[in-house]
């Protein structure tokens, strides 16, 4: 296995004496990468997907990221995110691992295809849920409380927070966040077949967010702000933990989740032969 996590982990980073490299991709450079060792992994982190500055999210290099990781020979990946709290049991400050999406629109973005030809992302199962169950046991050794499922709505292209109808329609239908940055850095990731598992931090709730107009501001980026810090503090202890646990057990991460339909038939996600369009 080799692992890329999208992460600021400056403890890690700096413990573990990673060491900072830069990787040219067709997309552009990409200099915020740190490759070293964890329990036995390759592991690079990048140091962050947003390159130096805070973008709207459909700036973001998602291509050029994961190029980068296609230099590193990366195939497994762990995504970290800033979430909003759908479920009404999710409160600011709670960590959640999806196990699941949804994404209705989105840049159109892809990469050019690893064979011969395009094919679509087979993404049943989307989330790998061997990976995923490393960030589970992870959490339950290190003694982090965390939600270990829930729907990741990926609300996507407004440079806006989600009006209260859009807030109750995902709560209608089963999420438990909302975010804007998991797809299409997910897309991507799936379409050269890797591994994918995801850990976020709520900043806000769903009562939070129905009452917006109510808060003081202030107090909110107050509130975020210790949110965010302690989230990724608490995503460093669960990585740790979880490869950790692996090294003990030996576990491999094998999993068919990253590979396309293993049938007799044609791949229905390929396609359409030239001849037919």
């Amino acid at each position: 296995m080799k692992l890329g996590v999208v992460l600021r982990a400056d403890r890690i980073i700096r413990e573990e004496k990673f060491q900072q490299r830069r990787v040219i991709t067709d997309y552009g450079p990409v200099d915020r990468l740190f490759s070293g060792r964890l329990h036995g992994v390759d592991t690079h982190f990048l140091y962050g997907r947003f390159p130096g500055r805070r973008t709207p999210s459909w700036e973001i290099p998602y291509q050029a990221n994961q190029a980068a990781f296609d230099s590193l020979g990366v195939d497994h990946v762990i995504g970290t995110y800033v979430v909003g709290g759908i479920d009404k049991t999710v409160r600011g400050g709670d960590l959640v691992i999806p196990h699941d999406l949804v994404t209705f629109s989105g840049p159109q973005l892809s990469l050019p295809p690893a064979g011969s030809r395009f094919s679509n992302a087979h993404v049943i199962p989307s989330i790998c849920p061997r990976l995923r169950n490393l960030l589970i046991c992870g959490a339950r050794r290190a003694g982090i409380r965390v939600h270990e499922d829930g729907v990741y709505f990926g609300f996507y292209g407004f440079a806006r927070i989600e009006t209260l109808a859009e807030l109750e329609l995902m709560d209608r239908l089963g999420a438990r966040i909302v975010g804007q940055t998991m797809d299409p850095e997910f897309t991507l990731a799936r379409l050269r077949r890797r591994h994918y598992a995801a850990v976020t931090v709520a900043i806000d709730s769903y009562h939070d967010m129905r009452e917006e107009s109510e808060q003081d501001p202030e107090e909110f980026r107050a509130r975020s702000r210790n949110a965010i810090g302690r989230g990724r503090e608490q995503f460093e202890e669960i990585l740790r933990a979880g490869l950790a646990d692996r090294d003990e057990r030996g576990d491999e991460l094998d999993c068919p989740c990253a590979g396309g339909p293993t049938g007799s038939h044609r791949d229905m996600f390929a396609s359409y032969p030239e001849d037919l369009l």
